[in-house]
């Protein structure tokens, strides 16, 4: 019984050393900050099990979400991007495809990119779309490139 609670523990100290959850770099910096007439929206995040992406916008204002309307490729045709899933304030979002963002809310999306290469020199693209809006413009206008360091 001890020999079996040994390897256990074992095992997940080796699990947790190999593994990690890393930042990851948006267009040079670790937070991406965007500032419209609505207020200001910050992008952050990190990257875990060598698949798992987690992206948090945090906003100042209002702001509405389309979530049908995201656009977010892998930067090399030999990568996807699978199993999208969105939370507002840590709930999972499941009311349609519209989200109306107030002061201080959280968003949070991830996803797994699928791939047979290391995640260490993947990149992800959220491409300009109407998924961010501020009135009727739309907040993200140009590419946005994630490096998942």
């Amino acid at each position: 019984m001890k020999i079996e609670r040994f390897i256990l523990l074992l095992l997940t100290i080796c699990c947790i050393s190999c593994d990690y959850s890393k930042p990851f770099v948006i267009d040079g910096e670790k937070k991406y900050v965007l500032f419209s007439e609505c207020g200001r929206m910050e992008i952050g995040g990190s990257s875990l099990f060598s698949r798992a992406v987690f992206i948090t916008c945090t906003f100042s204002g209002n702001y509405l979400i389309n979530t049908d309307s995201l656009k977010i490729k892998a930067f090399s045709n030999r990568d996807t991007i699978c199993d999208i899933c969105f939370t507002l304030n840590d709930e999972y979002f499941t009311g349609g495809n519209k989200i109306e963002i107030k002061n201080s809310d959280v968003l949070d999306l991830s996803f797994e990119v699928s791939t047979t290469r290391p995640l260490e020199d993947k990149k992800v693209l959220l491409l300009p779309s109407d998924f961010i809006m501020c009135g009727d413009k739309p907040i993200i206008t140009d590419t946005i490139t994630i490096a998942l360091k």
